[in-house]
């Protein structure tokens, strides 16, 4: 069934665009309530070649909560969304939703509200009309749906004067604004959005992600949301799942994510992000001292890893962000510390800061975010560099 077809809700029926009702049976009741209002536990789901499209998913978003699934084209965002919708089953593992087995409940059962990456309006039904659809499928009367719809439209910044509209005469953001209300005019209890402000220019995405954080609160809204932008789910979420090819590799705040990432990948997926290899030299006392590849070496740095911890004489990973490394146009005994030698390659404007690509040891690059403003040595110039060595981790592999 196409999902612009389906009225979700909490009623127990599903009506087409002919208005026949269709009922599903009741799931099992199971011995215990789950503590989160959907629960994701050991989903796996099969997908084409050797490749699963979720080999393993664990994991609960409470009531209130804005959760993120985080990964490139292909991480299984949007098959998790589709499971927890009911357009597909898993092959292993249950959801939960309120405590409750749903793998018998078809998508108009599930109290749910979905926004897909294309908004899917009907298109021969006016802006009011799409709106007031979800209503009347549960039996609300006229009157009282447009007027529903209209304050839900409103909450959204689509004023009243385009309810007679049809959606292909507003543009794309719009648009959304416009499924968001349908999406949530009958208060399910959870809202899926599948990636759908990926399309939207980057003022209009930020607008509309900021309308949706603040009616999160007013509306009591429990969200889960798909992306592969690290800047939108970092900044949206309570907390993000991060997935690649199938498997969900960490899962906790955006914090935690940027800050502590549980392996290289994780750390590419939150953000920009160096990863110099190297070899460990010794681990004393919990902090790792590495020799990288291009020659340099580090002390003290903190170790993590989700696959092991790195090893004495093992192969390694740096990760440092960008914003982590200092740069100067002083040698590095003017610079002090643990100052190392560098040669800027590359300066680019990105508005708030400077993107800097520099030499150092013998091969190694590093990118350096660095405020406007501040003295530069001069491209091809000499420089060093002092980073903030406990802001960096050590991953085992490299």
């Amino acid at each position: 069934m196409a999902r612009q077809l389906v009225s979700f809700g909490t009623e127990g029926t599903v009506f087409g665009r002919e208005g026949a009702a269709r009922s599903a049976p009741q799931p099992a009741m199971p011995a215990a309530m789950a503590v989160a209002l959907v629960a994701f536990e050991g989903i796996r789901k099969s997908g084409q070649g050797a490749t699963p499209a979720l080999s393993w998913l664990e994991l609960g978003v409470g009531r209130g909560e804005v959760a993120t699934l985080l990964g490139p084209a292909g991480a299984g965002k949007s098959v998790a969304i589709d499971i927890a919708a009911g357009f597909i089953q898993p092959d292993a593992g249950q959801v939960l939703m309120k405590g409750e087995r749903v793998a018998r409940l078809p998508p108009w059962r599930r109290d749910i509200g979905l926004v897909s990456t294309q908004p899917d309006l009907f298109p021969d039904m006016t802006v009011l009309g799409n709106v007031t659809f979800p209503l009347e499928a549960r039996g609300t009367a006229r009157a009282e749906g447009e007027e529903r719809a209209l304050a839900m439209l409103a909450r959204w910044g689509i004023p009243a004067s385009l309810g007679a509209a049809r959606p292909a005469a507003l543009p794309p953001g719009q648009q959304l604004r416009v499924a968001l209300a349908r999406a949530l005019v009958h208060a399910p209890s959870l809202l899926l959005l599948d990636d759908p402000l990926r399309a939207l220019e980057a003022e209009d995405r930020d607008t509309l992600a900021a309308d949706l954080l603040r009616l999160r609160a007013e509306l009591g809204l429990t969200v889960l949301h798909a992306t592969r932008d690290a800047a939108l789910a970092l900044a949206l979420s309570d907390r993000v799942a991060v997935l690649e090819a199938g498997r969900m590799r960490q899962w906790g705040t955006p914090r935690d994510l940027y800050d502590s990432p549980a392996d290289p990948v994780v750390a590419a997926l939150t953000g920009p992000c160096n990863r110099l290899s190297g070899t460990v030299v010794s681990i004393e006392d919990g902090a790792c001292h590495v020799r990288l590849d291009c020659g340099l070496g580090a002390v003290g740095l903190p170790v993590i890893g989700a696959e092991g911890s790195p090893q004495a004489g093992g192969r390694c990973t740096l990760v440092i962000r960008p914003e982590r490394v200092a740069v100067a146009p002083l040698s590095p005994a003017e610079l002090g510390g643990d100052a190392v030698p560098a040669r800027l390659l590359e300066a680019r404007f990105a508005g708030d800061h400077l993107r800097l690509r520099l030499l150092i040891g013998q091969g190694g690059e590093l990118l350096v975010h660095r405020p406007i403003g501040l003295p530069l040595p001069e491209t091809g110039g000499e420089a060093s560099i002092a980073w903030d060595l406990s802001a960096a981790r050590v991953h085992a592999g490299g």
